[in-house]
């Protein structure tokens, strides 16, 4: 291949906590360190109207076991329809370029911590409301052998509001489910969500957006809405009720009001119900079964041979006659043949 190709990696962009990278070499919690692990905390900064004037600080630790040459740079981002961070620096409300940052680059020794500074300072009279930016702790690729070379690279982000008037307002746009019928959990709910005010808006445990469902709050996974960005995002309802006509709603709360939505769900256990009808039609039939084997032994009973001093074979004709019924008919022959 003519030339080389040189490609950069983001390793880490998480919401809260610390954001490590580890690269080559890694092994298990009780081995030895990696080749490379980086640490930086904190991995998310919001930064309030009070605050804006104030230094605002990074730790950066190396906790793996080959020294590293870190470049500190800064970058405007953006959120795409399913939350993945979109790295651009011409981004919107991007503050990329207020941003001060003290050392911009040094190198960190093995198990070794560095702070990093950053200073914001935003132009005269901007626009009220918030602006993002991303802080990128980046170590390049040292010089060697090989086609493709990586950057190692944390993203940290930094959500910052001027003084000012802000509009909060977020509009759910629609909620929906795979099907408005089910048999049973779980149950996918997706709502899409819309930041149609001038600040960030974040949906944080113990803060979630939730759908209510019967008495059920559902959480959505965490995450953050930046100013003039929506996405869609779905929760899991892993124990629904056995059966019920469910109604699912949002809502959201915000400078212009509260945007809801809702959704009807039926949950019904077809499947149960099958299984109910095939065990009533068992015990039908043998219900049936029984009773028609009842009834032909008692009319097998009834219908028995029978002895000879039984009056009905002796008077077959009921008519107290006995013999072949002609009884009538005889006397006299007999009566006459005495006579003579």
């Amino acid at each position: 291949m003519a030339g080389r190709l040189r490609r950069g990696i983001v390793a880490f962009l998480v919401v809260g906590g610390m954001a490590p990278v580890t690269g080559s070499g890694a092994s298990g919690a009780s081995g030895p360190a990696p080749d490379f692990s980086l640490t930086v905390s904190p991995a998310r900064l919001v930064v309030g109207p009070e605050e804006i004037d104030d230094p605002q600080s990074f730790q950066v630790v190396n906790r793996g076991r080959s020294p590293v040459d870190m470049v500190v740079d800064k970058a405007g981002f953006t959120v795409g329809g399913a939350g993945e961070m979109l790295f651009e620096h011409d981004a919107p409300h991007s503050a990329a370029g207020w941003l001060r940052v003290t050392p911009a680059g040094f190198r960190l020794a093995p198990g070794a911590e560095r702070r990093v500074t950053v200073r914001i300072d935003p132009p005269p009279r901007p626009e009220h409301g918030g602006y993002q930016v991303a802080l990128l702790f980046a170590v390049p690729a040292g010089a060697g052998g090989g086609d493709i070379k990586l950057d190692r690279v944390i993203g940290t982000p930094i959500y910052l509001t001027v003084p000012g008037p802000i509009d909060t307002s977020v509009n759910v746009g629609d909620l929906t489910t795979p099907s408005g019928f089910t048999t049973g959990g779980p149950i996918d709910f997706t709502a899409t969500v819309d930041n149609v005010g001038t600040v960030h808006r974040d949906f944080l445990a113990p803060r979630s957006l939730k759908v209510g469902v019967n008495g059920y709050d559902v959480p959505f996974p965490d995450f953050t809405l930046p100013r003039g960005v929506g996405r869609s995002v779905t929760a899991r309802w892993a124990n629904p009720p056995f059966m019920c006509v469910c109604r699912a709603t949002v809502s959201v709360s915000g400078s212009g009001g509260t945007s809801r939505r809702s959704v009807t769900l039926v949950i019904f256990p077809l499947h149960f119900l099958g299984a109910l009808i095939a065990v009533a039609a068992a015990l039908y039939a043998l219900a049936w079964l029984s009773r028609r084997r009842h009834r032909a032994r008692a009319l097998g009973a009834a219908r028995g041979p029978r002895g000879r001093d039984d009056p009905a074979r002796d008077d077959p004709d009921g008519d107290g006659q006995g013999g072949d019924g002609q009884g009538g008919r005889d006397a006299p022959a007999r009566v006459g043949d005495e006579a003579q």
